[in-house]
């Protein structure tokens, strides 16, 4: 039985998946740089004030999507989940990752285990919002960090 529709191949949808944690970066690092544009300009960075000395491409490309790849992984183990228990593993393994892996200083490792936390969940946030079919996700995935390194 033909239905019409063409079948994807498991290049194509690995590819759109790592096009999506591309995207999913690429809106961490726009709000990270929002956050260093807009910081005071007598203050210390936002990283230094998290206790870390890393620039924000390792936070988010070294870390963050290392993370997230790491919460995906959890996830095909378990029973599917709706979105809420989802943001409970994705939270909890950014937690976890950014107070034992990144290193910095020990008084704020609370402080970088939210963080951590809060980057996570922005990176599942962008595995539903972006979509193969739009525009959106290879502009995310590729102009927004090229432009926001630029300026």
């Amino acid at each position: 039985m033909n239905t019409g529709i063409p079948k994807r191949s498991a290049r194509m949808d690995m590819g759109f998946y790592a096009l999506n944690k591309l995207a999913s970066a690429g809106i961490v690092v726009l709000l990270l740089s929002l956050l260093d544009w807009t910081w005071p300009s007598g203050a210390d960075q936002a990283s230094e004030w998290l206790g870390l000395y890393m620039p924000q491409e390792h936070w988010v490309y070294g870390y963050a999507l290392t993370a997230s790849l790491a919460a995906d992984a959890i996830l095909t183990f378990l029973p599917s989940l709706h979105r809420g228990k989802q943001a409970a593993v994705y939270g909890a393994v950014g937690f976890l990752f950014f107070a034992l892996f990144t290193g910095g200083h020990p008084e704020q490792l609370w402080l970088r285990a939210a963080a951590g936390t809060l980057t996570l969940l922005l990176f599942l946030w962008g595995k539903h919002a972006f979509s193969s079919n739009s525009l959106a996700t290879p502009f995310f995935a590729l102009a927004v960090p090229l432009l926001c390194w630029v300026i």
